[in-house]
């Protein structure tokens, strides 16, 4: 009975770090839109929330460690917990880059890239909240592995999307009328918040791998 009581309380663990995870993602998105917006004191007001949303997923994922050393799960299944967790624990870290990102080097960004940036930073939301639906649903009832499926496929869709309008962006960045440092560091920043949705889909991609050994 303690091994499924210690199960049960990873479970809650993890439950509670997808949403620290999700409301990091979202301090930050949120955080950028209003920084695009040129709504710099709004923007500026979110930095400890993000930076205590990270280390709040930090704590979380050793406490899951900790309670996975203990005993939770067989012995083959909780490697694969742990490295899923590390994995997803990367999406706040990178969402805590991207915001410190903006609000220490304060790149400009003209009016014409205004809208794109603000596409793939809603984009990026969406993208973080399939995959909470399917890391949710690994661990809801036994029809899950079609939905995690589902879900993940949903990730990489978003994920190519916003690749693409990266790319796009990119050319035209390097094509304005920004000297080559604004060129640089504009660009620099553009990635940094396209490394939260290729952190996402890292995670799903992990979730699944962890989904079909777990098929008998």
């Amino acid at each position: 009975m303690l091994i499924f009581k210690k199960e049960k309380a990873v479970i809650e663990l993890i439950l509670q770090h997808i949403d620290t995870t999700r409301n990091c993602v979202q301090s930050t998105i949120d955080s950028l839109k209003a920084y695009v917006a040129g709504e710099f004191s709004e923007s500026r007001a979110s930095i400890s929330q993000v930076n205590r949303l990270e280390s709040e997923a930090d704590t979380l994922l050793r406490e899951i460690r900790d309670l996975l050393y203990s005993g939770a799960y067989l012995p083959q299944i909780r490697g694969d917990i742990y490295g899923l967790m590390s994995t997803i624990d990367k999406v706040s870290n990178k969402a805590e880059n991207c915001f410190d990102c903006f609000h220490y080097q304060a790149p400009e960004i003209p009016a014409e890239f205004e809208a794109e940036m603000v596409a793939i930073l809603d984009l990026t939301s969406e993208c973080f909240a399939s995959f909470e639906k399917a890391l949710k649903a690994y661990f809801g009832p036994k029809d899950k592995l079609e939905k995690v499926r589902k879900h993940s496929k949903r990730v990489s869709e978003l994920e190519s999307r916003i690749d693409e309008i990266e790319r796009a962006m990119t050319a035209r960045i390097f094509k304005s009328s920004l000297n080559k440092g604004e060129m640089m560091h504009l660009r620099s920043c553009l990635q940094k918040i396209a490394s939260i949705s290729d952190a996402t889909e890292d995670a799903a991609d992990r979730l699944e791998w962890v989904s079909v050994k777990s098929v008998i």
